[in-house]
C-alpha cells in the first residue's frame, strides 16, 4: 500500500476538476495526474490531510517561498478553502484514509455548500453531476 499526503482541496477536488492547466507546465501535470489516479483508481492507498503545501503545489509556478501566490487564492484564501472543505466532510488535519474511503466520503457529502455558494472554479467542476 502506497501513502501520500495531500491539501483538503486536492483530495476533493481533483476527482470533478474539468481540464488540465498546460500554462503550469510538464511536470505539474504529471503530479496532478499521479493524484488523480491515486484518489479515483487506488483502493488501499492510504492518505493523510496535510496542512500547507502538498507535492502538487512544490511543482506549481504559483507557489513561491511554500506558500501559493496564485491571483485566484494566495496562501491565506486557500487555507480557508481547504478548512472549509475539512469541516464539510467532517474530516481534520492529519486524518488518514485509504483512496477508496476518501472516494466514499466525498460521494456522500458532495457537493458541499461551499462548491455551489463560493468555489472560484465552480465553472469548471464536474461536482454538480453527481447524482
Amino acid at each position: 500500500m502506497g501513502k501520500a499526503a495531500f491539501r483538503p482541496h486536492h483530495i476533493f477536488c481533483k476527482r470533478f476538476l474539468k481540464g488540465d492547466f498546460p500554462d503550469r507546465g510538464q511536470e505539474y501535470q504529471e503530479v496532478s495526474n499521479r493524484i488523480r489516479h491515486v484518489i479515483e483508481a487506488e483502493d488501499e492507498f492510504s492518505i493523510e490531510v496535510r496542512e500547507g503545501i502538498d507535492e502538487l503545489c512544490r511543482v506549481c509556478p504559483n507557489c513561491r517561498d511554500e506558500r501559493c501566490q496564485s491571483h485566484q487564492g494566495n496562501e491565506e484564501g486557500v487555507r480557508k478553502w481547504d478548512s472549509i472543505i475539512l469541516k464539510g466532510l467532517g474530516s481534520a488535519y492529519g486524518e488518514t484514509r485509504t483512496s477508496k474511503g476518501w472516494r466514499m466520503l466525498i460521494a456522500e457529502k458532495a457537493p458541499l455548500a461551499f462548491c455551489e455558494r463560493r468555489c472560484p472554479w465552480k465553472s469548471s467542476c464536474g461536482v454538480f453531476e453527481l447524482g
